[in-house]
């Protein structure tokens, strides 16, 4: 018996070890494999169950979260800092302007943050799921070809990709194509206009006056995982 619980404790050790500082998926299964081989010892089928919420959004899968328009929301883990991850919504969610009038704004300003922020914060999430989405800082450049001004940076809970982002995480135009066009939260040319991404794929860098209503929305949510 005691050479059992050492060998237990050993391979929970190890797995915790591998938990803890995993480099790959291959080390979550490896560790949720051994966690399981353990049944109830100690910890083990709850480390078993956060191997599986990190597996699941692991970088480049497709998960689901809130839903919108009596559908539920797809979403694409695009990026991941420690226990958080940034997910992308597959497609686009509803067609809004970017901003309702005619003026100079940027993201800082304009009525779609606000929206979303808001009213698609609080109709898309339930309380519960709203905990996990964490507000962030958002960095808004000038564009790099006409160098209009893109605002000051923001803390939101709910953004669009700019257009850097969305070069980093679809690097392919393929990836980016889709059914009708959408905005990145990137100025154009001018303050009235907002860069966007055709439904080829393309980006159209000089911008798309702001108060076109058919422009296409594909929010972007940081959460927290339990894990």
């Amino acid at each position: 018996m005691a050479n059992e619980t050492m060998n237990a404790e050993a391979l929970y050790d190890q797995a915790k070890e591998r938990y803890m500082h995993y480099a790959s998926t291959d080390d979550l299964r490896e560790a949720k494999r051994q966690f399981e081989a353990l049944g109830d010892y100690r910890s083990a089928a709850q480390y078993a169950e956060k191997c599986d919420t990190l597996l699941a959004y692991a970088v480049g899968s497709e998960v689901t979260l809130g839903h919108y328009d009596g559908r539920p929301i797809r979403w694409r883990v695009v990026d991941q800092r420690g226990k958080m991850r940034l997910l992308l919504a597959e497609e686009i969610v509803t067609r809004r302007p970017y901003h309702y009038t005619v003026e100079d704004a940027t993201w800082q300003t304009c009525t779609l943050r606000k929206w979303l922020n808001d009213e698609f914060l609080h109709t898309a999430f339930d309380k519960r799921e709203q905990l996990r989405i964490v507000p962030s800082r958002v960095r808004n450049l000038r564009n790099r070809k006409w160098y209009s001004n893109g605002g000051m940076d923001t803390m939101d809970k709910v953004h669009i990709p700019s257009m850097e982002e969305i070069e980093q995480y679809m690097p392919e135009q393929a990836q980016r194509a889709g059914d009708g066009w959408w905005w990145l939260r990137a100025p154009g040319s001018n303050g009235f206009s907002a860069v966007a991404v055709y439904d080829d794929g393309s980006i159209y860098d000089i911008g798309i006056h702001i108060n076109y209503e058919e422009g296409g929305v594909r929010p972007a949510v940081w959460v927290l995982l339990k894990v």
